[in-house]
């Protein structure tokens, strides 16, 4: 097998990241090749030095970073006008003053449409009013010519 692949199975042993199969064949690699073992004893004294000086970050490290992000925020929330953000102001004032037009002319609409809609039921009481003031007709029909159905063998 290649010292690649070793290497490769090395790294991966210490990121715990071999299965049962893979660590064993790993150790009976090391168990022959010299350079495998080599690099092995040094990735083992770097994974331990790097374990004997993790240090955990001290609470005002956590504060500081939080105050560089939200000073950062704020220095990114500064307006600078330039001609694509004037024309969409302008723009959306433009949209704006064209919806108060267009609502105001449908509220007139519908003030209007209720007038007309007052105005029909008067006209509609004035009519039944009328009609009911009629006095009542009697039509009689008068059959000038007798119809007479005669059956036919």
């Amino acid at each position: 097998m290649s010292s690649e692949k070793i290497k490769e199975l090395i790294n991966r042993y210490f990121d715990n990241e071999l299965d049962k199969e893979e660590e064993i064949f790993l150790f009976t690699q090391l168990s022959q090749v010299e350079e495998a073992r080599e690099y092995f004893k040094q990735m083992n004294v770097l994974s331990e030095n790097v374990k004997n000086t993790f240090v955990e970050f001290p609470p005002e490290l956590e504060e500081d970073i939080l105050n560089a992000t939200v000073t950062g925020v704020e220095n990114k929330k500064q307006f600078t006008f330039n001609l694509q953000s004037i024309f969409g102001y302008a723009f959306s004032v433009v949209l704006l003053i064209i919806s108060l037009i267009i609502y105001t002319q449908s509220i007139e609409y519908k003030k209007d449409i209720e007038m007309n809609i007052q105005q029909i039921n008067q006209q509609n009481k004035i009519l039944e009013m009328m009609f009911h003031s009629l006095p009542p007709v009697e039509v009689k029909a008068k059959f000038t010519n007798d119809i007479i159905i005669r059956p036919t063998i």
